[in-house]
């Protein structure tokens, strides 16, 4: 009896050590684990820095002519959150009356040779998925409406949104002929062959405000 008390010390001792092992590993995995966990960032977008810029093309070799809307509207469902929250149900108006390519001479001819021809005084869209990057949104032009693929991406305090257009699929023919009529010695390229091309390009910039979300 007194041998076996004699290693009661000791035993304890090694049970001690042994449990503060265990408790600092614990402790350990449970910091590490924090530190893993990371919230979603939120957002919010400045909708009166928003810049809009269509790119057409024209002569066989596709030479690029761009432009914007001086007027169109914004409207988002939800003022904060993610990239994704922003974007999705997001709606835009365009008065294609108010249409700038920086020539004076040219808007006057898309007011009345292309838009009205197109029976599209107003453009509308509306954003319908966003997810990592890529997306599908609705857009009605000349009383048809299209479902269309898009991306986006956020670079620096921007977030960029770009589509490609297929205007045949707005029945855009006769619209793209009637401009090209009026236009068509200036869309003569060095081979002789008048051609403007029937797609385009669209690029939306968002202004986007970084927000801080509070430790809770």
């Amino acid at each position: 009896m007194k041998k076996v008390t004699k290693y009661y010390p000791f035993i304890f001792i090694l049970w001690v050590v042994s449990s503060c092992n265990t408790i600092d590993k614990k402790k350990k995995i449970n910091e590490g684990s924090e530190v893993v966990v990371q919230k979603e960032q939120s957002y919010a977008i400045d909708t009166s820095g928003v810049a809009l810029k269509w790119t057409s093309y024209k002569f066989t070799d596709r030479l690029a002519v761009g432009g914007t809307f001086d007027r169109f509207t914004l409207h988002l469902k939800n003022d904060s959150g993610t990239i994704e929250t922003l974007l999705r149900k997001a709606e835009i108006s365009i008065n294609t009356g108010t249409v700038n390519s920086g020539n004076e001479i040219r808007d006057p001819k898309l007011r009345t040779y292309f838009f009205e021809v197109f029976n599209t005084d107003t453009i509308y869209g509306k954003i319908l998925v966003a997810d990592q990057g890529k997306g599908t949104l609705l857009l009605e032009m000349n009383n048809i409406t299209n479902e269309v693929d898009y991306s986006y991406s956020l670079q620096n305090d921007t977030l960029h949104l770009a589509t490609h257009l297929d205007l045949l699929l707005w029945n855009g023919a006769e619209a793209i002929g009637s401009l090209n009529k009026e236009c068509y010695d200036l869309h003569k390229g060095l081979d002789g062959i008048s051609k403007l091309w029937p797609d385009v390009d669209v690029t939306v910039k968002f202004p986007v405000i970084d927000l801080v979300t509070p430790e809770q």
